[in-house]
């Protein structure tokens, strides 16, 4: 599957490949949603549990409108999904 983060500012971007993808389900387009860091605490609580901020995106925009990212999902979590519906 591909997810195509469009930043939040590219409104024709984003609708131009919206309509574009729109009968692939293999591609999804989103909006950037990410605004500000919403942790502002000004000291650090310790010791840090988190390994990494998960918002932050790896990928540069390089100048782009949009991001796309290959995702993969865990066939393992795929399947116990499925079977909680049951």
């Amino acid at each position: 599957m591909k997810l195509i983060i469009v930043d939040r500012s590219k409104f024709l971007t984003y609708q131009r490949l919206a309509e574009k993808f729109s009968d692939d389900l293999n591609v999804r387009v989103i909006w950037d949603r990410r605004k500000k860091q919403i942790r502002t605490r000004p000291v650090p609580h310790f010791p840090e549990r988190r390994a990494r901020d998960r918002r932050r995106l790896n990928k540069s925009w390089n100048g782009k409108d949009y991001i796309v990212i290959n995702v993969v999902e865990d066939r393992s979590a795929y399947e116990r999904r499925s079977r909680a519906h049951i």
